[in-house]
């Protein structure tokens, strides 16, 4: 069973705003943190109501009926806190006079629970608990309309209208995004890798090094930097999906020299093809046909190889295309 301070503190609640929402005050909220009083039936229905949850599901510092305070020492070890809370709760109410003097509203009185020993309480004893909100869905509904009118900038006053009555804005609909995948008469666009998280890199460009000469090797190496460095990470690219950019029908060559794992992708209508080398796994095979987006393997490093990525080329019939602006990582 959760406690009432971790329900609070898990969403971001501070005494003041949990005692904006339920209408009980915030000492009152601390003081059932700490085990000085127990939460009545409405407090706790109330609680449960605002923090989504049902009343028997969470407690206040303590499962079954709070321990009183038996000696001043174990008192005096909660006053801080509970001094704290109305002390912030008070100036935050206060106003800034000219001269920057602070003009601070009247001390609220401090309620003890009936259970703590004159010993412990002294004159405080004495003092009033308060009493239980009368209506509490009204002042939750109420307090929730405020905060949500408060955070669009609206004024805070003038809550008559019930919840069900506000104004919902619709949502702009968002543009409609473009297929990412697409063949052009550039070529397929769209990119072969799909990493869980970081960048797609470029670590060979079109036509240079093992890439050379453009014509017979073109193509560009692809891998993944994961944490914004700008270089390519072994660890996040092996067995990243490799995804088909076009549709089309599978050839698949394994353990071939130097692309190792090696699949193309022949398309149906045109003369289009896109190869994807050094796959530590096919994931398809020879004759089957693909859609843009489809896994036809993992990233490793088969072949002539000297680390994971995905070598990705493309065809135009006989003609070697340059697919760097083509992939849109």
């Amino acid at each position: 069973m959760q406690t009432l301070r971790h329900l609070r503190r898990s969403r971001s609640l501070t005494y003041r705003d949990l005692a904006t929402l339920t209408n009980i005050p915030a000492r009152a909220l601390a003081e059932a943190e700490h085990g000085l009083r127990q939460l009545n039936a409405a407090e706790r229905e109330c609680l449960a109501f605002v923090l989504g949850l049902r009343p028997n599901e969470f407690t206040g510092a303590s499962v079954g009926p709070v321990a009183a305070v038996r000696t001043t020492a174990q008192f005096s070890r909660y006053a801080p806190a509970l001094l704290a809370v109305a002390l912030s709760t008070t100036l935050a109410t206060s106003t800034l006079q000219p001269g920057g003097q602070l003009n601070f509203p009247p001390l609220p009185r401090l309620a003890v629970s009936a259970a703590l020993p004159a010993a412990a309480t002294g004159a405080l004893a004495a003092l009033p608990l308060p009493a239980a909100p009368t209506d509490l869905a009204a002042t939750v509904r109420e307090a929730t309309v405020a905060k949500l009118r408060a955070r669009a900038g609206h004024e805070p006053e003038a809550i008559n209208p019930p919840l069900a009555a506000v104004p919902v804005p619709r949502p702009t609909p968002a543009p409609i995004a473009a297929p990412a995948f697409v063949m052009t008469a550039e070529g397929p666009r769209g990119c072969p890798v799909q990493a869980a998280y970081g960048a797609i890199v470029i670590t060979q460009g079109y036509g240079v090094g093992s890439h050379a000469p453009a014509a017979v090797w073109g193509a560009i190496d692809l891998a993944i930097d994961s944490n914004g460095a700008g270089y390519a990470e072994p660890g996040a690219t092996w067995y990243a999906p490799v995804v088909a950019t076009h549709a089309g029908h599978v050839r698949v060559t394994l353990d071939s020299y130097p692309g190792g794992n090696h699949v193309w992708v022949n398309d149906h209508a045109s003369p289009w093809r896109t190869g994807y080398a050094h796959l530590a796994i096919v994931t398809v095979i020879s004759d089957q046909s693909v859609q843009p987006g489809d896994v036809i393997g993992l990233i490793g490093s088969t072949g002539l190889s000297s680390g994971p990525h995905l070598d990705y080329q493309v065809w135009n019939g006989k003609v070697n295309v340059d697919p760097t602006g083509l992939v849109q990582c």
